[in-house]
């Protein structure tokens, strides 16, 4: 069976250009705005939709991605009204894919179970959990197995030092067990420590290198059935240009300008700036899969 992420993907390949991903803050003032937002990404042209569902622990998020969880939660927004956000989305557009994004404790605190049967009933594609103890615990809560079931996405991320760990360090070991596992897409981050909004991020060679790296180990343990994309520090045409060179196959957007809707832009300046991130989007003379 093939998921709704991967149909985009390849759907954009066959295109001639990268996936654009995009994440949807959650208003803490009105659901209806989420809405509103939610609607102008994907009239903008992005590809993948994530929902940013609020978390106690955001270890991984810059500033203006902690704001956005801090907000809502301040504001008394619930997860079930999000779920029930999403569960919308799915109604409206039936072949957007759909990711839910926060931390594990998240499904861990709902109970793993409910959090599962909402994003269920919601029919998301996948998760970007990114603290959820894969390979460390061997999937000891089941998650993954239940997405390998459920024809869901579990995104897996890996780190610039990880991606290039020497061959026989138990990095090496780990990045083969993730290469092996990864389905749909596995993020490469861009930025060292994969903070989101990062200003410190990888050269274009370090970049090139890291996606190459995952690939071949991808291709070394036989998995086919997952690309690379990037995350973490994206936001202009030079960082657009450096993710098409490096041969990943989608990228994701989020704090570039989730900052510009929590300084109060208007919609239509945002869905500029979107539409403007999609144009780049495409393959171009000089681009593809150099990494000079």
């Amino acid at each position: 069976m093939s998921n709704r992420i991967d149909k985009a993907i390849a759907r954009a390949q066959a295109e001639g250009r990268v996936a654009f991903i995009g994440l949807v803050p959650i208003d803490p003032d009105s659901m209806e705005r989420t809405r509103a937002v939610a609607d102008m990404m994907i009239a903008s042209g992005v590809d993948i939709v994530m929902v940013h569902i609020p978390n106690w622990m955001p270890w991984m998020e810059g500033g203006v991605l902690q704001l956005a969880a801090r907000a809502p939660r301040n504001a008394g927004v619930t997860r079930e009204q999000i779920f029930a956000f999403i569960k919308q989305l799915r109604a409206a557009y039936p072949e957007v894919p759909l990711i839910d994004m926060t931390l594990y404790d998240t499904a861990a605190t709902m109970g793993q179970g409910r959090f599962l049967q909402l994003s269920a009933e919601a029919d998301v594609d996948g998760f970007d959990l990114p603290n959820y103890p894969l390979i460390r615990t061997g999937d000891r809560f089941g998650l993954y197995q239940y997405c390998l079931e459920h024809d869901r996405r579990l995104i897996l991320a890996i780190s610039y030092e990880l991606a290039t760990a020497p061959e026989g360090t138990p990095e090496y070991e780990m990045l083969c067990e993730m290469a092996r596992r990864a389905r749909g897409f596995a993020f490469v981050m861009n930025a060292p420590g994969g903070q989101s909004g990062s200003s410190v991020k990888l050269t274009r060679r370090e970049l090139a290198d890291a996606v190459s790296r995952v690939k071949a180990v991808m291709a070394q343990e036989g998995n086919d059935r997952c690309t690379v994309s990037i995350v973490c520090g994206i936001s202009s045409r030079e960082d657009v240009e450096k993710v098409k060179r490096s041969g990943a196959a989608s990228f994701m957007i989020g704090s570039a300008y989730v900052k510009y809707l929590q300084e109060g832009r208007p919609l239509e300046e945002v869905s500029q700036y979107l539409k403007g991130i999609r144009a780049m989007c495409a393959y171009g003379e000089g681009t593809g899969n150099e990494s000079d």
